[in-house]
């Protein structure tokens, strides 16, 4: 139980440097933390290994946006336009940090692919083209483009799982 009472003091002082300018978050970071673990033991009841700083830190930060959302939804009603537009604006920052990470952390994790699976990662997700135009602009037969994604998606799934959930 010690290692789970380390866990949770780590994860606040997580939330308190990611969120340091919420100016309510040393209050709310416990809360926030305590919403994660019962999240969590809701999705997964006590699993030892979901019970890590990479996947709480992860529950954290849907937690956190959860509760702010439903503090800032209520402190709106009593705040003029020009707050709630500043509530707004924070949001949009805190999202943007965090579409900033994981846009990084997932070019960095297509580095560790072969050039062709990253040229198919890539065109597919992020280019939005069929596996049939991605094997006319590569010259690569479908079923070989179809395997490669394959090939690739099996070795980002254990990186993004750790990262992700």
């Amino acid at each position: 139980m010690d290692d789970l009472a380390d866990l949770r003091g780590e994860l606040v002082a997580y939330l308190r440097r990611k969120f340091y300018s919420r100016s309510n978050i040393l209050e709310m970071a416990e809360e926030i933390v305590n919403q994660a673990f019962l999240d969590v033991g809701r999705a997964a009841g006590f699993s030892p290994e979901m019970y890590n700083f990479g996947y709480m830190s992860t529950a954290c930060i849907r937690a956190a946006y959860k509760v702010f959302h439903k503090n800032d939804r209520e402190a709106a009603r009593f705040l003029s336009y020009e707050q709630t537009e500043a509530l707004v604006d924070e949001r949009c920052f805190v999202a943007d940090i965090e579409a900033a990470e994981d846009t990084r952390f997932i070019v960095d994790s297509l580095q560790t692919l072969k050039d062709i699976e990253r040229t198919i990662i890539s065109e597919r997700y992020f280019g939005d083209f069929t596996f049939r135009e991605i094997a006319e602009r590569t010259g690569i037969n479908l079923n070989t483009v179809l395997s490669h994604h394959r090939r690739a998606l099996n070795r980002l799934r254990p990186i993004f799982t750790k990262y992700f959930i």
